[in-house]
């Protein structure tokens, strides 16, 4: 069976979900062919550097104006389509089309909605006719995802059945599999052990990160913690934000006062590091939500990107199983409450551990899998 994977390199999430489900479809053991494509990078690699460079510029320096893009296009209008159809003309190149036509794929994977859109207009002009699955990778529907012509969505949870009808999305279409994690995040660590290895006590410890690309107040909120002096462990992450893990090197790390505090860039590790962690303070991508739910580690937000971020903090918020402090005061208190109130800190468990997706990698590569010989019917 081929399986061709399209992502776009726009933070890590939408990659991460790609090579998860493509090494979990390794690991069956069966003899299938698996392509991800980095889909600007592919088509044009200068093009692609531009993109993210723009990407990186604007959430970091005037996320108002994504934020402005995205709330724009919640609306389900003729201009979504007019969008696909730029896509379409834009980045759908030969070289691209050249690939289809080699790869012959049986199915197609969407893990950023970009590709999916631009896919769906090749389809809509019966140009293909491969199905299309799109694993959606934040908490929250967007019209930019959905078209008639994808054959199923890959949603991260049954919440969101309530609003199939409003985005007239068919009922038959919608598969709540959850958004898929590597595999070691499922297992059952030994806290005790880890402590050991990574030379911290074993005492209550706040993860701070802002997901792979170390976005988000992280330098504010951790003055906010050291200044006043709360009796926790922190663990910090930067990701692949060297210019902040130097920063905090040079502030805090060198500072010998500061002996409850540990500072990492990135690491591939983390399923360790949120297993000898209590809380996460944190910026809310969707990929960083579903891996504290599988660990159920209660999640505080300190600050989100406009967007996609907002309706995943709505997420947290209303399912229970975290909670928002955009001020120092707040903060502190919200830790305090998860520290001594363990009847508080046990109930956003109890609700993390309902919504949980243990199976949700497994679950939607048996799904991929069923589907090889599949006509579209979109």
């Amino acid at each position: 069976m081929n399986i061709l994977f399209f992502t776009v390199s726009a933070g890590e999430g939408h990659n991460q979900v790609a090579k998860t489900l493509s090494e979990a479809i390794y690991k069956t053991g069966k003899n299938h062919n698996v392509k991800i494509i980095d889909t600007f990078n592919y088509i044009n690699s200068n093009l692609h550097k531009f993109l993210m460079k723009s990407y990186i510029r604007s959430i970091k320096y005037i996320p108002e104006l994504y934020g402005y893009f995205y709330k724009k296009t919640e609306e389900i209008d003729s201009s979504l389509h007019d969008f696909g159809e730029l896509i379409n003309k834009i980045f759908i190149s030969r070289k691209l089309s050249k690939l289809l036509s080699d790869f012959k794929p049986d199915i197609i994977v969407c893990t950023h909605p970009f590709p999916a859109e631009a896919l769906s207009v090749l389809k809509r002009k019966n140009s293909i006719s491969v199905p299309i699955i799109t694993t959606l990778t934040d908490y929250t529907l967007h019209p930019i995802w959905i078209n008639k012509e994808i054959d199923y969505y890959i949603i991260s949870s049954e919440v969101f059945k309530y609003e199939l009808d409003f985005w007239n999305i068919n009922p038959s279409k919608a598969k709540f599999f959850g958004i898929p994690v590597r595999e070691r995040f499922y297992l059952k660590l030994d806290r005790e052990k880890l402590c050991s290895k990574f030379n911290i006590k074993n005492i209550f410890t706040a993860l701070l990160m802002g997901g792979g690309l170390g976005l988000g107040n992280i330098i504010q909120t951790l003055d906010y913690l050291l200044n006043y002096k709360i009796d926790i462990q922190i663990i910090v992450i930067t990701g692949k934000n060297q210019e902040l893990y130097k920063k905090l090197n040079e502030k805090y790390v060198k500072n010998s006062k500061y002996k409850n505090l540990r500072v990492f860039g990135f690491v591939s590790n983390i399923d360790e590091i949120m297993s000898v962690s209590d809380i996460i303070i944190t910026k809310p991508g969707g990929i960083t939500i579903t891996e504290a739910l599988i660990k159920e580690l209660p999640i505080i937000i300190t600050s989100n990107l406009p967007g996609q971020e907002e309706r995943n903090t709505e997420f947290i918020l209303n399912n229970g199983i975290g909670m928002l402090a955009t001020n120092p005061n707040t903060l502190i208190s919200s830790i305090n409450i998860l520290k001594d109130n363990r009847e508080k800190y046990n109930f956003i468990k109890y609700n993390m551990s309902k919504l949980k997706k243990p199976n949700a990698t497994k679950d939607i590569v048996n799904f991929i899998l069923s589907k090889e010989n599949m006509t579209s019917t979109s």
